[in-house]
């Protein structure tokens, strides 16, 4: 049975996917077409540790983190459905998107991976 946490989970899952997944596409296209990282707000957008590999290099990551930030899709699919490799692809997403915010300085990634983590362990018997 599908519980409004596991409601909550599945759509905490689909949006970190798609803002995510989505949203760093357009400063990718920028610094493809401009050759630099564009400003919001007086801040450099994806500006972080991964600045340093080069701009080429922020490129490949961003799109990595993008494909994997879209794979949580699938997660949520299956997480919906009350699968347990569905929480178990998440948790492993999760892990891995977690390098790429710190490497991006993406402040955002853990408020919305923390609140997974946690609906996932309180609802774990849930999932087969």
């Amino acid at each position: 049975m599908r519980t409004p946490r596991v409601r909550v989970l599945t759509f905490l899952i689909v949006f970190d996917a798609l803002a995510w997944g989505v949203g760093v596409l357009p400063t990718l296209h920028y610094a493809l077409r401009h050759h630099e990282l564009p400003m919001f707000a007086g801040f450099r957008a994806l500006s972080g540790p991964f600045e340093e590999l080069g701009l080429n290099a922020l490129i490949v990551a961003g799109i990595i983190f993008a494909t994997i930030s879209l794979l949580k899709l699938l997660a949520a699919y299956w997480t919906w459905h009350l699968r347990r490799d569905g929480v178990v692809l998440e948790l492993i997403l999760l892990a891995i998107s977690a390098i790429f915010w710190y490497g991006f300085a993406l402040p955002l990634g853990p408020l919305f991976g923390l609140p997974q983590v946690v609906l996932i362990v309180l609802d774990r018997e849930r999932f087969s």
